[in-house]
């Protein structure tokens, strides 16, 4: 790509997609775009759909002969997931096809500002040039023009919403619509953030609408009247969705549904009706997860990562193994780890990272109170907001200061701390890059033995992390048998490595969403990189396994962000895993 100069004028969201105006004077046309928030997170995608249009202003004041310069460009919102594209300010980037930059500038993008009469001229003309340009599919494209034209509804009895429920940064919306499964439906908020048509709207059978029809003296074209879909909230403000048919050439509007509080639902409802409708008896496909649950999940805009550091107690020599321990919910668990730092080899030093906001003043209360009982190097670290395992331990490693780093999870119980000397050792002697250890549950069975990746049909054939022999009794050592064995993988909940290493593999991926193949990832690029993974197989340590997470979300969630994380895994790995 080559550009000479160029610069970004305005950008609106519409229907998920980023509409940016502008002009450049280059030979070929942008090729990607990335935007930066002030907190430091990015997105980054390609250019969908370029359309060239007269500058001359701009082709005379740099001397071409040319004056279609100017280029009203589409990129789709997907990508950029987790970002606030409202905010006051961002740094948009663009890349030629080697990553190179070509361009960069400050940036704010304007909300679509949609009345009575539809969107205002100087808005409207870049959005009808990229709907000439084929961004948008034909029913989309044409729903956006009635609207952009005026158009409005009104709620009607045709449709109904049963039911809503705001899931991380969008809606999953569910009700019902005459004929749903015969018409070509498009779903368009008011604001014209986001649409849904076709195949993006799962129709299932509702004979109650049918036998209502019927009586009216109606048409019963099919028994799937049932709808759901998830809608990609860009803009918080909506407060309704338009329900259009299309019929090939127009589009006409068959009511609108209000996004009423008496028809709110919960989250893990939303979610079990989005799997049966969009799964049938199994999991929905990696594809429509990717579609439909990412956005909602990863949509909602972060804060900028702060934290605080009090200093409990101050290490009087330098500390040889840093313990970091997020601390999430169930804040009683704090008090056994607290007594539980005696189990620790000498020159521990112990971080404590309080990720939610909810239980902070509880956490710093109950450890000032116990200040002058801590003979151990204690330090505890208050987030600004809940920022997910991922990021909680990467602060814990910013603020820990010994070469080896221990990741800790607070429902772990040391009783015999020897397992750590020997995983220190084995790391310092090089053999190892990650060592992990042998976990029990509390009634002496096997909650950890090291991770197997194997292809999981439950899953749709992408490969999962298995603990092998979970929940039976533990494989008898044998007194010449090896305490330290390769493994594929080992869990989060309890993993040692080097902080030189930790630091050039870059950590634990912020990529996956609030804790799930983190750790298995972190094994592979550990592998990849040269260093194997290891398993201390003595004896002495219980996790308490996921008491951690008790509070982070029902089944349904859970279940969603497990699955998509392991969608996010193989994307990086399956093509690895399957040689």
């Amino acid at each position: 790509m080559t550009v000479e100069t160029m610069f970004i004028d305005s950008g609106v969201v519409v229907a998920g997609k980023i509409v940016l105006t502008g002009w450049t004077v280059g030979e070929d046309d942008p090729v990607t775009f990335r935007l930066e928030t002030s907190d430091g997170r990015v997105g980054e995608a390609g250019v969908e759909c370029c359309v060239r249009f007269d500058r001359a202003d701009v082709a005379e004041l740099y001397g071409h002969a040319a004056i279609d310069v100017g280029c009203a460009i589409g990129i789709a919102v997907e990508p950029f997931a987790g970002l606030d594209l409202f905010a006051a300010s961002l740094t948009l980037t663009v890349l030629d096809a080697a990553g190179d930059i070509v361009h960069a500038q400050a940036f704010a993008m304007a909300r679509l500002v949609v009345g009575p009469d539809g969107v205002a001229a100087d808005q409207r003309w870049p959005i009808d040039l990229v709907i000439g340009g084929a961004l948008f599919a034909p029913a989309v494209a044409r729903a956006l023009q009635w609207r952009l034209d005026g158009g409005s509804a009104v709620e009607t009895p045709h449709i109904f919403l049963d039911s809503w429920a705001r899931v991380g940064g969008g809606v999953i919306v569910s009700g019902w619509i005459e004929n749903a499964a015969t018409r070509q439906l498009v779903v368009l908020t008011d604001t014209l953030d986001a649409a849904r048509a076709g195949s993006d709207l799962a129709t299932f059978d509702r004979p109650d609408v049918a036998d209502a029809m019927r009586r009216r003296g109606a048409a019963v074209e099919t028994s799937h009247h049932g709808f759901l879909t998830t809608l990609p909230l860009v803009d918080r403000e909506s407060a309704r969705l338009f329900v259009l048919a299309d019929d090939g050439g127009r589009t006409h509007p068959l009511g609108a549904l209000a996004l009423a509080a008496d028809r709110i639902d919960s989250v893990e409802n939303a979610l079990n009706n989005f799997t049966t409708h969009f799964g049938g008896g199994a999991l929905p496909s990696p594809a429509v997860m990717v579609r439909h649950v990412r956005p909602l999940l990863t949509g909602q805009s972060a804060p900028a990562v702060t934290h605080e550091v009090l200093r409990l107690r101050e290490p009087t020599e330098p500390p040889r193994l840093s313990v970091i321990v997020p601390l999430y919910a169930r804040p009683f668990l704090l008090r056994a780890i607290l007594a539980n730092q005696a189990a620790y080899p000498a020159g521990t030093e112990f971080i404590y990272v309080s990720d939610d906001p909810r239980q902070h003043l509880v956490v710093r209360n109950y450890l000032m109170d116990r200040r002058g009982l801590i003979d151990r190097p204690t330090t505890l670290v208050i987030n600004g907001g809940n920022y997910g395992f991922s990021v909680a331990n990467a602060i814990g490693a910013r603020v820990a200061t010994a070469p080896l780093l221990l990741f800790q999870n607070s429902d772990v119980w040391i009783e015999d701390g020897q397992a750590l000397t020997v995983a220190a050792a084995e790391l310092d002697e090089g053999r190892f890059g990650i060592v992990g250890f042998r976990l029990l549950y509390e009634d002496d069975t096997l909650q950890h033995d090291g991770m197997v990746l194997r292809r999981g049909r439950h899953v749709h054939d992408l490969f999962a992390a298995e603990h092998l022999g979970k929940g039976l009794p533990p494989e008898p050592i044998s007194g010449d048998a090896a305490m330290t064995i390769g493994v594929p993988a080992v869990t989060g909940a309890m993993m040692m490595i080097a902080r030189d290493w930790y630091d050039a593999l870059g950590g634990f991926d912020p990529g996956y969403v609030r804790g799930d193949f983190e750790d298995a990832d972190l094994c592979l690029r550990s592998v990849a990189g040269g260093r194997p993974v290891g398993l201390v197989r003595t004896g002495g340590m219980r996790h308490l396994e996921r008491q951690s997470l008790v509070h982070s979300g029902g089944d349904a969630l859970r279940s969603a962000i497990t699955y998509l994380n392991c969608i996010r895994f193989n994307a990086r790995w399956h093509e690895d895993l399957a040689a």
